[in-house]
């Protein structure tokens, strides 16, 4: 089996156990084939540590870098959600029998409002979930970038100092 470092495991010993999301419990368990993973108390540091100015300076830069980039796809799975949006506002009062078009992998396929609606609506559901993922992940990784410019005492050009902690 498979050990991950920073979580240590459990076997289930009640047959009916149930492990809930919660947003707010960071101790949130996942149950993986029978086994709770929770994580340990002191989760490992978010920052690796460097030798030399060049691997901070080169793990800063790639860690903006993924920032840019999830925030261009968020911004753009959020536009095809809200294009999503207004061909569901668009439709959702026509005929169910009325035909309708719509693009599939760039071929104009002709279905009925009845069949396009559902799929549009799922549509739009899956790409808010994965807006939401990537958020998360941006959240992550804006945390794991305070914390290096915090540690290796980055700042920006024109960016003021932090002040002295009391």
């Amino acid at each position: 089996r498979k050990v991950i470092p920073h979580f240590h495991q459990r076997h289930i010993t009640h047959t009916h156990t149930r492990a809930r999301a919660s947003k707010r419990n960071n101790k949130q368990k996942r149950i993986i084939m029978g086994t709770i993973k929770a994580p340990l108390e002191q989760p490992p540091p978010l920052v690796p540590e460097f030798t030399n100015e060049q691997d901070v300076l080169q793990h800063y830069n790639n860690l903006t870098s993924v920032c840019e980039e999830a925030r261009s796809k968020i911004n753009e799975l959020s536009n095809q959600a809200k294009e999503h949006e207004l061909v569901v506002d668009a439709i959702k009062d026509l005929d169910p029998e009325r035909k309708c078009f719509r693009l599939v992998g760039g071929v104009l396929v002709e279905r009925k409002v009845k069949e396009v609606l559902p799929a549009v609506k799922g549509n739009k559901e899956k790409l808010d979930g994965v807006v939401e993922r990537i958020n998360e992940q941006l959240n992550a990784k804006e945390m794991e970038l305070l914390e290096l410019k915090r540690k290796y005492q980055i700042r920006e050009r024109g960016e003021q100092p932090p002040p002295p902690d009391e």
